[in-house]
């Protein structure tokens, strides 16, 4: 698997690969829309577990299953209004 800019999470302060919860890592090299994929800790394969598109500047982020367009989950950035 290639990895261009690869973050690792572990439990706690561990570095132990028994301890790494999930690899994410951008989807393409080059991208004009943020999107990664997420490896759980367990998975060393080439397909993604999740897919995660879209972030800050797009005020948006779906979370996708694996390489599939089926969604998990979508957040979207409301603005708030207040009254003065």
């Amino acid at each position: 698997m290639t990895m261009h800019r690869r973050w690792d999470a572990f439990r706690g302060e561990s570095k132990e690969e028994k301890d790494l919860l999930f690899t994410t890592k951008k989807s393409k090299l080059f991208q004009f829309k943020t999107e990664l994929d997420v490896f759980l800790g367990n998975n060393k394969g080439e397909v993604p577990d999740f897919k995660v598109k879209g972030g800050y500047r797009e005020s948006s982020c779906s979370v996708l299953l694996g390489d599939s367009n089926t969604m998990l989950a979508q957040v979207t950035l409301t603005k708030l209004i207040s009254e003065i």
